[in-house]
């Protein structure tokens, strides 16, 4: 078999592995990589609930899946989330929970990037909000499940961007300047904001979390995905400069389906992943003060829904 590497489709990530009775949790899985990960992680078996904005765009998913699916794959279900809406995620979590299913797999897809400035429903810079708070309260809320697996992974999808980021502008964002009154808003900066705390927030969960519980973020890579083709004539300038080094969906979902299933990435829980491999984050990600620091930082925030 190939050597994984940056060519790598999620398919030949999967190693035809069999995925069957586990299930899966995929946030904004209605187009890019994330119905590319729902759609490898079916064919291995496993059941997969798309978690998206819109719940008719995930039904439709859902129905484009099975069509094109042969039967002898895990089951696909959709369910309503907007991460930038803290209530929405309680929702979520409080319905899943009910439902007396069990969580093996919580990939942490979804995102926007580089977006002009608005607030969150409760109030945060979007990025930061939609991209990291949405998902912490998300896994906050789901760990429970999580921890009942036998073997559970959480995967979160940050960007080589978190270089980026800078740690005073993030913990401003999520305490004594969260509507940027006092800054200068930076779209791409902040994005590398919140793709920074993806990084710092699996480093510190990773320290939280049980030996049968990994916790992971990864760059996919650069991929001509709806993700930048929403930024209009930056998003085309942005596609136009990554064009030598851009992958196919399939290749960049490759790095999500790796952490959700390497046999290998057993015990080495709070890695950060590009190319199916490990591979060294910024200094500023490694900062364990620092990734203490958000923690404390985004428990405070979502105490706004309580």
């Amino acid at each position: 078999m190939n050597k994984l590497g940056s060519k790598t489709t999620a398919l030949e990530a999967l190693r035809a592995r069999s995925l069957k009775g586990k299930r899966a949790i995929v946030t904004g899985a209605n187009s890019g990589l994330g119905l590319e990960v729902a759609r490898v992680l079916a064919l291995g078996g496993a059941d997969v609930l798309l978690a998206c904005r819109s719940l008719e765009a995930g039904e439709r998913t859902v129905k484009y899946l099975q069509s094109t699916l042969n039967l002898d794959v895990g089951h696909l279900s959709a369910c309503q989330l907007d991460l930038s809406d803290l209530c929405s995620v309680q929702r979520f979590s409080e319905e899943f929970t009910k439902s007396g299913r069990s969580l093996d797999l919580l990939i942490n897809n979804a995102g926007i990037m580089a977006v002009p400035l608005a607030p969150t429903v409760q109030g945060f810079e979007s990025q930061i909000g939609t991209n990291h708070l949405g998902h912490f309260y998300l896994t906050k809320l789901l760990a429970p499940i999580l921890l009942r697996a036998l073997e559970a992974r959480i995967v979160t999808v940050s960007s080589e961007l978190h270089r980026k980021g800078d740690p005073d502008s993030l913990l401003s964002t999520l305490s004594t300047d969260i509507t940027y009154g006092r800054r200068r808003y930076k779209p791409f900066v902040a994005y590398g904001d919140s793709k920074l705390a993806n990084i710092l927030f699996t480093r510190a969960l990773s320290e939280r979390m049980p030996s049968n519980v990994l916790a992971l973020s990864l760059h996919p890579g650069v991929i001509a995905t709806n993700l930048s083709r929403s930024l209009g004539v930056a998003g085309a300038v942005y596609r136009f400069a990554a064009r030598p080094f851009l992958k196919s969906v399939a290749q960049g979902a490759a790095t999500t389906i790796f952490a959700a299933t390497a046999p290998e990435l057993v015990g080495r829980s709070g890695l950060y992943l590009s190319d199916c491999s490990e591979k060294q984050p910024s200094a500023s990600a490694l900062d364990v003060s620092l990734a203490n620091e958000l923690w404390e930082l985004s428990e405070k925030a979502i105490l706004s829904v309580k």
